[in-house]
């Protein structure tokens, strides 16, 4: 009987011990950044509220959003397509990893664990809106066309964060990130 008292109080301790104590999500170790040849390889830091943009080519600029995520824009701002990374990277309906904004249940120390980031991107309006029409319409056509139409491929490895729970878009539960360095590696299909 005393033995199994014992066992209650050890127990009971351990229990009020561990509740007590905030746990910190588990670091998901970084690969290191590759660049493979012929890519387009940089690196940047991005705030909360600020956009990092990087020039790709004469008509593609990559941006990085906090909150919001990476996406592959026209350059010529005066373009009237809609030439988005979203639509080339399923889910369609659900977080992926062009995402960096702590919701659909994320929270902002998910979001910067996750760790190289891949995602593909149409790089002309014509394959973005096919895309974009086949999402809505007929999904196996869209997933049967979906490397021909997004010939674009990106990887971004966030190198370093920080994250806040003082205030989120979503919820302080979700929290924020404050600022996040990262690499990134870019491959543009070869000119016909």
């Amino acid at each position: 009987m005393l033995n199994m008292a014992l066992l209650i109080m050890v127990f009971v301790g351990a229990l009020a011990t561990a509740q007590g104590q905030k746990t910190t999500p588990r670091k998901v170790p970084v690969t290191k950044p590759e660049c493979v040849q012929g890519s387009i390889c940089f690196s940047g830091e991005v705030r909360e509220g600020q956009e990092f943009r990087k020039s790709l080519s004469p008509d593609l600029d990559f941006v990085l959003r906090l909150p919001g995520g990476i996406d592959i824009v026209p350059k010529p701002r005066e373009l009237t397509c809609d030439l988005s990374a979203w639509v080339a990277n399923p889910p369609l309906m659900a977080h992926h990893d062009t995402e960096i904004d702590a919701a659909y249940d994320w929270t902002a120390e998910q979001e910067v664990q996750t760790s190289p980031r891949e995602f593909r991107f149409p790089t002309n309006c014509a394959d973005y809106e096919r895309l974009r029409d086949l999402s809505q319409t007929d999904p196996k056509k869209y997933f049967a066309n979906l490397t021909s139409l997004a010939k674009g491929q990106g990887r971004l490895w966030i190198t370093d964060s920080r994250v806040t729970h003082s205030h989120s878009a979503v919820g302080p539960e979700n929290g924020s990130v404050e600022w996040m360095k990262f690499s990134v590696e870019i491959k543009l299909p070869n000119p016909v």
